[in-house]
């Protein structure tokens, strides 16, 4: 009752852990809907697989590697990897990072690419932080590890130019795409560099540094001239997503729900 009664508290409050759940969720979305590049079914690959982790988390599964070590080593990239291990890292998370040692073994047990796993275990350490405080750029770079400097980090790029973007999200794709990250060709990014970055804009500032603008083009009144990887999926059923995260996070299980992930343990 307690954990139900802390998730009803922070659904709908600006900058909370679920606002910000939801911002991260649909900044993915719209970020990679803003990309310029007609589209293909080879597209949909971590596109779906982040709507499908995301699904089965929310339903108190646990990711086993046996079951998903195979989806993970076909993602093309370790920022892909990040994206669709954001739901599960979401779930483990809390300000004290109780649960590294399980997340580092799960990693392990994916037997991802170094640089894939170690994308994973950042935006870990990213989302342990930030659950420390209130919203606040400030605060994100005390995450940062010695990888972030050496040009192999995806999570690490990306963060830090969100920092130096000073939350806004338009102004961050805007740099992403003069640096070309949004290319398909690049190893590290694979594609995802721009929904990358508003994941992490969206858990840093909330839905309201996403911009109404760009939510309204990009998820609200979104009408698709080219194939669409995310057909059908609106902000509506983004809220109920992150709504079912959210209590899962906050050790809420639905009536007639399992449970096999850890729940309740929230600092």
């Amino acid at each position: 009752m307690e954990g139900a009664g802390k998730a009803r508290q922070a659904m709908g409050q600006a900058g909370s852990q679920h606002d910000r759940l939801t911002a991260a969720l649909e900044a993915v979305v719209m970020g990679d809907r803003s990309l310029p590049y007609l589209r293909s079914a080879a597209d949909l690959g971590w596109q779906g697989g982040l709507l499908q982790t995301a699904t089965a988390c929310a339903r108190g599964e646990s990711l086993r590697p046996s079951r998903w070590q195979a989806h993970f080593q076909a993602l093309s990239s370790p920022a892909a990897a990040a994206i669709n291990a954001f739901p599960y890292l979401w779930v483990m998370a809390d300000a004290h990072g109780h649960h590294r040692v399980a997340v580092n073994r799960w990693v392990a047990d994916l037997e991802l690419s170094p640089a894939a796993s170690l994308a994973c275990q950042e935006l870990f350490a990213v989302l342990c932080q930030q659950m420390k405080t209130a919203p606040s750029l400030s605060a994100l770079p005390l995450v940062a590890p010695r990888s972030w400097t050496d040009g192999t980090s995806a999570v690490g790029q990306a963060l830090d130019l969100v920092i130096q973007s000073q939350g806004q999200f338009a102004v961050a794709q805007g740099v992403a795409r003069q640096r070309g990250w949004e290319s398909a060709a690049i190893p590290l990014w694979g594609g995802c560099a721009i929904a990358l970055v508003g994941l992490l804009t969206g858990l840093a500032v909330g839905r309201a540094g996403l911009g109404a603008a760009l939510r309204q083009r990009w998820l609200l009144d979104y009408r698709p001239a080219q194939p669409d990887p995310w057909q059908g999926v609106e902000a509506s059923a983004l809220a109920t997503l992150a709504a079912a995260l959210h209590g899962r996070w906050a050790g809420v299980v639905p009536q007639g729900a399992s449970s096999t992930v850890p729940l309740g343990l929230r600092g």
